[in-house]
């Protein structure tokens, strides 16, 4: 009888424990699952920004190009500026396309995900003081153009203005939909909770 007992008890054992670990396995998975969707969305999201960013340089390039050599004064100034600085928004938007096709959202942990979320948003609000100031210079340099009947400080103030404005509606907005984008991570940490030294993950139904 003891022995009977004593199996059943070995069998109800080794039931529990399966169990237990293909519980552990699928909240495991649960979370992994959710972490790669996030991070995927993050990724797309940015990398859609980037295609605006782009459209903005390479319209302003075309146009501007073919608008200095047919201005003059302040205007052939305000051309010049546009093409140089979005050359730059060109490039910035190049190598953040390179950067996000090398980047793998399988990879991320939930710290590591929580880190880039931050970090992104942290860059954005960096940009959009940034912004505020090319504006600011934008505003003293015309201001100081027309003072001094300088062409060049007239054009090159107008297009930052015209540059820092788009920016900062551009970076702003962007701000925005990664900070509503990044609440998914609120729901997912929600799914988690430790008791002392144990770690459960709860799996919605």
């Amino acid at each position: 009888m003891n022995n009977l007992n004593n199996k059943l008890l070995f069998v109800l054992f080794l039931f529990a424990s399966s169990l237990l670990l293909l519980t552990n396995s699928s909240a495991a998975q649960n979370l992994s699952e959710s972490l790669t969707s996030f991070n995927q969305q993050r990724i797309d999201l940015n990398t859609k920004g980037m295609y605006t960013l782009s459209g903005w340089a390479i319209s302003n390039i075309a146009i501007s190009s073919i608008g200095y050599f047919r201005s003059g004064g302040s205007t052939k100034y305000l051309h010049q500026m546009n093409v140089g600085w979005n050359l730059v928004n060109l490039a910035i938007a190049g190598g953040a396309f390179y950067q996000y096709s090398q980047v793998d959202p399988t990879s991320f942990t939930l710290a590591q995900s929580m880190a880039e979320a931050k970090s992104i948003e942290n860059i954005l609000l960096l940009n959009m003081g940034l912004n505020v100031g090319y504006m600011a210079t934008g505003g003293f340099l015309w201001e100081r153009g027309l003072r001094k009947s300088n062409n060049r400080f007239i054009g090159y103030g107008q297009s930052l203005l015209i540059q820092g404005g788009f920016l900062l509606l551009f970076d702003s907005t962007l701000y925005l939909l990664n900070q509503s984008n990044n609440e998914q991570l609120q729901s997912i940490i929600e799914t988690i909770s430790i008791q002392g030294t144990q770690l459960s993950i709860s799996v919605p139904l």
